[in-house]
């Protein structure tokens, strides 16, 4: 019997890979069709471009999955007087009442990138080979992300039997699958990673909406370094360096950085100083047609909840510990007050105690018109300092601990930052990612990884919470378990 997929929102079209349009993933208009087969190029390319909008969904990397790798962390505080995000940051969720809906937009997009790799209905092709190679390493994100959250790491030693439904094979409404292993899922993400990045140009894709070669090495590392079977540290090692040797120039390579150019990176009102910059990989298309699909408007987007330019959903601030952490306006990540990347502009209408500081990294744009809008800055995912920090890691896994120090310190000192002594190796190298990463949704995963504790030092009322605690591992809804009763919910929830 034949699968139909009812597309009612609207079909994505692509106008080419190295399209000279002014976006990349267009929209045709709204319209309900249905799919009966995937038997062209371009059908393969929507059923693509379907996958990436909804990874790029307001529920899941493009504003609240990046929110809850911040405030689920110890860097970034919900004010009170803002409550929207209040209830995930006082870790009040279960599987009744919770606040996270990327479970099934990961799910979407893996069923989309499922359609796509198991075509055989079109000849192979070049573009055949891109498009499914992408849909590889855009598959092996999801299951990332949807195992990092919703399982406990895989050196935890604990409930290792509760990763996530292994789902790939094209859309079929009956199946109810359960739990994988955390190892199974795990051993998926490397495959697909492998599969992808073996049949990819290893040239960069001219538009960094899409996934590349150096994509699919920095999520490898990653993973890698999460994983941390035998011999994993030193393939981390292996791909962050293949990264780090191919850098391009203008990306924020260790050596002297000016505050202003990594300011603008993030905050400029003109996008062509943020968007498509050497120094991102992989950025997510925000722009006015797509934002139709994903859903990120004026009260999703993430400048509503970190500008102080919104007045009425804006709260999540950097607390004083954090920002005093820099040392010094020296820091080209921390800047001069209201001129970096921090901001103290309206503060004093929030009965915070001490004062936060606004993040600057999601500016409301000025321009407006048909491709652009107060709130449709491209959002930067994944950034070759990664690859650096990444390399750290992975040398001070394998041993090397002095050369981990002196690349710590150099890359510190590319931004201008205070150096480390390294009596704390690993919390030094955290610290650092702290620092380079702070409200791009790390923060977190970076202490999962290492099954630390979040300790916050200020503005909380839970304000630690330990690596053993059940909520580290986020719940799976309850009607997503309704619906499918051989999934079961984590350990320690109760509805």
């Amino acid at each position: 019997m034949k699968k139909y997929i009812l597309i009612i929102s609207t079909l994505l079209l692509l106008t080419g890979f190295n399209s000279c349009s002014e976006r990349d993933l267009d929209l045709l208009q709204p319209e309900a069709d249905f799919i009966s087969d995937i038997n062209s190029v371009e059908r393969m390319q929507m059923m693509l471009n379907g996958a990436y909008f909804s990874v790029a969904s307001a529920d899941a990397l493009g504003s609240k999955l990046m929110v809850f790798g911040d405030i689920l962390g110890d860097k970034i505080y919900n004010s009170p007087s803002r409550a929207i995000f209040l209830q995930t940051y006082n870790y009040n969720y279960n599987g009744i009442q919770n606040q996270f809906a990327f479970y099934g937009k990961m799910y979407d997009t893996i069923v989309s990138c499922n359609m796509v790799i198991n075509n055989t209905s079109v000849a192979e092709s070049d573009d055949t080979i891109r498009i499914k190679s992408q849909a590889r390493i855009l598959r092996a994100l999801a299951y990332y992300y949807l195992v990092s959250y919703y399982s406990p790491t895989p050196t935890s030693g604990v409930n290792q039997e509760y990763g996530v439904p292994l789902v790939l094979g094209n859309y079929d409404l009956t199946i109810k699958p359960a739990r994988a292993t955390v190892k199974e899922i795990y051993t998926q993400i490397i495959s697909d990673l492998n599969v992808g990045l073996a049949h990819i140009s290893q040239s960069e894709p001219i538009d960094k909406v899409f996934l590349g070669a150096n994509a699919a090495k920095l999520l490898l590392s990653r993973v890698y370094l999460t994983r941390r079977d035998p011999g994993d540290a030193q393939l981390a090692l292996q791909y962050s360096s293949e990264i780090i040797s191919s850098i391009p120039d203008g990306a924020f390579k260790v050596g002297s950085i000016s505050a202003s150019y990594y300011a603008n990176y993030f905050k400029a009102m003109d996008d062509a100083q943020s968007e498509d910059h050497p120094e991102t990989i992989w950025e997510l298309d925000m722009n006015f047609y797509s934002n139709q699909v994903t859903g990120v408007f004026n009260d999703t987007g993430l400048p509503t909840f970190y500008s102080p330019g919104d007045n009425t959903r804006r709260g999540l601030l950097a607390n004083k510990p954090f920002y005093d952490s820099f040392g010094s306006n020296n820091d080209v990540r921390r800047g001069s007050l209201n001129i970096g990347l921090f901001s103290t502009s309206g503060v004093n209408d929030l009965a915070d105690d001490p004062k936060g500081y606004w993040i600057m990294k999601y500016p409301r744009t000025t321009t407006i018109g048909t491709t652009a809008g107060l709130y449709f800055r491209d959002i930067k995912v994944f950034r070759y300092s990664e690859a650096y920090l990444n390399r750290i890691e992975a040398l001070r896994l394998t041993g090397q601990t002095g050369l981990a120090l002196t690349e710590l310190n150099s890359f510190a000192a590319s931004r201008k930052g205070t150096s480390y002594t390294g009596a704390n190796l690993l919390n030094d190298i955290l610290n650092e990612r702290a620092k380079e990463f702070y409200g791009e949704g790390q923060r977190f995963l970076d202490l999962k990884r290492y099954n630390l504790p979040v300790v916050r030092n200020s503005n909380c009322s839970v304000c630690n919470l330990e690596a053993t605690d059940h909520r580290f591992v986020l719940p799976v809804s309850q009607s997503a378990i309704n619906s499918n009763p051989n999934l079961k919910q984590y350990p320690g929830y109760t509805n």
